[in-house]
């Protein structure tokens, strides 16, 4: 039995199986943002995910609910969401994916390698899939037509434009908002569901595993909750 017991125990544990938490307590995630960000000042503001769905609720305007849907649900840079098409988008059901080229590489390229690096980011919300699907039914876009025909500096205008309109009917959020803050929030959010680095980097496109590492910080403050679905 003994030897039955450690093969099973084995093949759990080279089994890529994910395991969800039971429970995550958004308010007090909330709560504990301000600790966070003073105990690790290298931290950059990031949303929880509550606050970007109210945030995402009150955007109207079909472009741009798109866009900055987008950018939460893919952790896409602004400038590779705004590189994005039609054709960027695979939307079935099984197996729906969004491919981002990927835009920020530091150092030189390597030598005889002139093609951007492109990136896979499974979709599965069906929510935004939805959404996605029904903004192609309707606005009809070109496949190889850019979505967002817009520049970075109106994006960001745009969605300041939204936050004000939020906070004067619910309430300033507590920290300062621009496109990029949704990445940061996809890869805290990714972090707080336990989603291995590895993997997230490979979402994020970034070059280096230490540019990910950083959203891990988001746990540095209490470790208690980690252990206490570890199994021994």
């Amino acid at each position: 039995m003994l030897a039955k017991d450690c093969h099973a125990a084995a093949a759990r544990m080279n089994s890529p199986t994910i395991v969800r938490p039971a429970s995550i307590d958004w308010g007090y995630l909330i709560e504990r943002r301000t600790a966070v960000l003073q105990h690790a000042p290298d931290f950059p503001p990031y949303l929880l995910l509550p606050e970007v769905r109210a945030l995402l609720a009150s955007v109207h305007q079909a472009n741009s609910r798109l866009l900055y849907s987008t950018l939460w649900h893919t952790g896409a840079r602004i400038s590779e969401a705004l590189d994005l098409t039609r054709a960027s988008f695979e939307l079935d059901n099984q197996g729906a994916f969004v491919s981002l080229t990927t835009l920020k590489r530091r150092g030189r390229p390597r030598k005889g390698i002139s093609r951007v690096p492109a990136r896979r980011v499974p979709l599965r919300d069906p929510r935004y899939l939805d959404l996605v699907a029904r903004y192609f039914a309707t606005e009809r876009p070109n496949a190889d037509a850019r979505l967002f025909p817009i520049t970075r500096q109106a994006a960001d205008a745009r969605l300041r434009t939204i936050v004000r309109a939020y906070a004067a009917e619910h309430g300033a959020l507590s920290i300062p908002i621009s496109c990029h803050t949704f990445r940061h929030s996809f890869a805290v959010n990714c972090i707080l569901h336990g989603r291995p680095l590895p993997i997230l980097q490979g979402w994020l496109g970034h070059a280096h595993i230490e540019s990910t590492v950083i959203y891990a910080q988001v746990l540095a403050t209490e470790t208690d909750h980690l252990m206490a679905d570890v199994e021994f």
